[in-house]
């Protein structure tokens, strides 16, 4: 398992815990370790999404434009890892019949984010014994070891869809917060330097910290139709910077989810839309934002009491504030996408 992250864990902020909605972390001794039942991914079952079946990641917002929300027979498929819905519990990670986690995935990842990428390929999405929440703050060795459990799921997950279901596929790999911390291991042990780069389309990683020297042969994107590349970006009010940011003394990566682009701002014309927790599209044309420091600032709404809707952290609207425009590009890339050596 890829181990040069490490020393950037102890310098983490907690922004999953910020957007959880929790009023306080749980104390984690009152955690036990309890690995629980592994999860068999030949089981149809420990999946919350496969091709040829109905899942909640085939929702369609409410009130989306017909020509955008049409599903093409691309030929693609898609490899999502949901983020953190462990917010409080028994244990370090997430036990897989844990019906209250299982039905909050289900209702908010799945339904509003995973639906992104959903654009008429082949979906897939491993249940994972992912790690709670509080480890993002914790920062101790249990809380690494909690990771790596999570890890070891997601990366069964992925051997087996590789041997069974690929066949040579394009692959686009999606993730969001926890979910992109382990996708971010996924391309250092599959796809970086590796034969398997030349099938992927592009990674979008949204909701934690890359870095330049996290990898050494994959380039982070730069523009809308570039493919083989990594998207990443953490949304926060502007004017407002976390302050690991500091701490951290390294600038991460940030691919504007509106322009592509590593740097500048987006017109709020080129802002499709976003889609609400409700699963409901609406307010296109309403989000400007700019890249400083490394992290996306979005700008007071051009909403009604715009000024009240604005906060300093918008990790929970990574996704949903750009839900079109990351459908879009998803089309966008794969349509640019070469397999000639």
């Amino acid at each position: 398992m890829p181990s040069n992250l490490k020393h950037q864990f102890f310098f983490l902020a907690a922004t999953i815990a910020l957007a959880s909605g929790c009023a306080s972390l749980q104390d984690p001794a009152t955690l036990s370790w309890e690995e629980g039942t592994p999860p068999n991914y030949a089981n149809h079952g420990d999946w919350l999404s496969l091709p040829g079946r109905t899942d909640a990641s085939d929702a369609v917002p409410k009130k989306m434009p017909s020509d955008a929300i049409a599903q093409d027979s691309l030929e693609v498929d898609v490899f999502y890892l949901h983020p953190t819905q462990l917010f409080r519990g028994d244990h370090w990670n997430a036990h897989l019949d844990n019906k209250r986690v299982n039905r909050l995935i289900d209702k908010y990842p799945m339904r509003l984010q995973a639906s992104a990428f959903n654009v008429g390929g082949r979906l897939y999405a491993p249940r994972y014994r992912q790690a709670h929440i509080g480890v993002f703050t914790w920062q101790d060795s249990t809380s690494w070891n909690a990771l790596e459990l999570a890890y070891q799921d997601v990366r069964a997950a992925f051997v087996h869809y590789l041997e069974n279901w690929n066949n040579g596929r394009p692959i686009v790999l999606a993730g969001h917060s926890q979910g992109s911390w382990h996708l971010r291991w996924l391309l250092q042990e599959f796809f970086d330097g590796k034969p398997l780069t030349e099938q992927l389309v592009v990674a979008y990683g949204p909701g934690f910290d890359y870095y330049a020297s996290d990898f050494e042969t994959l380039p982070f994107c730069t523009g809308p139709d570039e493919t083989g590349c990594v998207c990443s970006w953490m949304s926060y009010g502007e004017g407002y910077f976390p302050d690991w940011l500091e701490a951290n003394a390294k600038t991460p990566m940030c691919t504007h989810p509106v322009t592509w682009k590593l740097a500048g701002t987006n017109t709020s014309e080129a802002h499709q839309g976003v889609v609400l927790s409700q699963m409901r599209y609406a307010f296109p044309q309403s989000i400007e934002a700019h890249i400083d420091r490394g992290v996306l600032q979005i700008h007071e709404p051009d909403l009604p009491f715009g000024r009240v809707l604005q906060r300093e952290n918008w990790h929970v609207g990574d996704i949903n504030l750009f839900w079109l425009n990351i459908r879009q590009n998803t089309k966008q890339r794969l349509s640019n996408f070469d397999r000639t050596p």
